[in-house]
């Protein structure tokens, strides 16, 4: 990505440049919000309050810079989201990584939509906003009435369990927007639980608040490194701490709206069995990705994966191979992100347009799915099991490539391999 840091003052900008260096984030400094970026500017990250830069080619999104003692406004109505520049690496690295996959997602949404309309398809309903929710865990401590008190004065609610299994119960049974972990009593077990989210598929970007000792630098560093999005001590006034777990929420929330419409989206224009796109649809969507990536400047990659029986293995019947290639389709749209859109082409190729990737992205994508899959046997007849291969093809999109030209460029790479020497 693109990332430009503005502010009013150039030693302002060079400071927030030199804390997402550290967070390994690579961004430019310019002084002044009429300044255009040579590279071109993906994401603008304003340090001062300043208005962001206009350009031709649309932002992918626009950030405050912000201290983490500081943080935005409580509430959920904020649109504008921020970054705690000051805050350690590795949770400004995971704040950055968040938003990004947010702005893709909702950039990707408004291109389906647009799809879905010159294919005469009509749009599914947004999600329905629900009522904001947190879980506190842990031993009671005052840290359960401000956040009581915090949520109640934006209309929401907090559920309490007094221990990580009843926690971990409420968790599995009903969403939440947030959950607070007290681990001021018990850091092992808050520890051990902030981790067993990020293991959980459904609860992996649940923001979370870990509650420690005063001076317990090592429960929270740990606390960090395990994904949590706040910290707050036992004798410190959280209000920071909260403002940075309400825009974790406010995040999330925007997250799971875009995905919720993309896979609607992508389920009225696709195959129910295997949750990818139909061909044509994909086609026409394909044709618009390469579109809008040459006016954003930014990259957008293709994988194309073909399936064979591995080499001494038992040729499956014609029905039992639809059978099971349908499964490993079906795996790899579960294996790709929200925002990739997947179709089958023919009875052994799968194809996969990634937006805002480069090569070694969709090369990692590739390979995820064909690892996983390699390892999944579907039978072939009496009780067999046929291991498969995966060729893989990935290609990345070059200056006035059209849409159909990626596609044909990776699927020729593919059958030029598939030559035998």
């Amino acid at each position: 990505m693109r990332i430009v840091v503005r502010a009013s003052d150039a030693r302002v900008a060079r400071d927030a440049q030199a804390l997402l260096g550290a967070a390994g984030i690579q961004a430019a400094a310019l002084a002044g919000p009429h300044r255009q970026a040579p590279d071109g500017e993906d994401i603008s990250i304003v340090t001062d309050g300043g208005a962001p830069q206009a350009n031709d080619a649309p932002l992918l999104l626009n950030l405050a810079g912000a201290q983490i003692e500081e943080p935005p406004a409580l509430g959920l109505q904020l649109r504008l989201g921020a970054l705690a520049l000051n805050a350690p690496p590795r949770l400004l690295a995971a704040q950055m990584d968040a938003w990004t996959r947010v702005a893709i997602a909702e950039e990707e949404r408004a291109r389906r939509l647009a799809t879905a309309s010159a294919l005469g398809v009509t749009a599914p309903k947004p999600m329905e906003p629900r009522k904001l929710k947190a879980l506190y865990i842990g031993a009671p401590s005052s840290m359960f009435l401000a956040l009581e008190r915090t949520l109640a004065e934006q209309g929401g609610l907090v559920a309490a369990a007094f221990t990580s299994y009843t926690g971990f119960d409420h968790l599995h049974d009903e969403p939440f927007d947030a959950v607070v972990l007290n681990g001021a009593q018990d850091a092992h077990t808050a520890l051990s639980l902030c981790s067993a989210l990020r293991r959980n598929a459904t609860l992996y970007h649940l923001p979370t608040l870990i509650l420690t000792k005063p001076g317990d630098t090592a429960t929270a560093a740990s606390a960090i490194d395990r994904g949590a999005s706040a910290i707050c001590s036992t004798l410190t006034p959280c209000n920071a701490s909260l403002g940075w777990l309400f825009e974790a929420v406010r995040r999330e929330r925007r997250r799971r709206a875009a995905e919720h419409e993309m896979r609607a989206l992508r389920d009225l224009m696709g195959d129910a069995r295997t949750g990818l796109w139909l061909r044509d649809p994909f086609d026409a969507h394909l044709a618009r990705l390469a579109a809008d990536h040459h006016t954003t400047g930014r990259p957008m990659s293709v994988v194309v994966l073909r399936v064979t029986p591995a080499i001494g293995a038992r040729e499956p019947s014609a029905e039992i191979w639809r059978k099971g290639f349908g499964e490993i389709a079906s795996l790899a749209a579960r294996l790709m992100r929200d925002a990739d859109s997947g179709a089958t082409m023919g009875t052994d190729l799968i194809a996969i347009a990634l937006p805002a990737a480069r090569l070694k992205n969709a090369r990692r994508t590739a390979e995820r799915i064909a690892s996983v899959a390699e390892c999944t046997a579907f039978a072939s007849g009496e009780g067999g099991a046929g291991p498969l291969v995966f060729e893989q093809s990935v290609v990345e999109l070059q200056p006035g490539e059209s849409g159909p030209a990626l596609l044909a460029r990776a699927l020729r790479a593919i059958e030029v391999e598939s030559i035998p020497a």
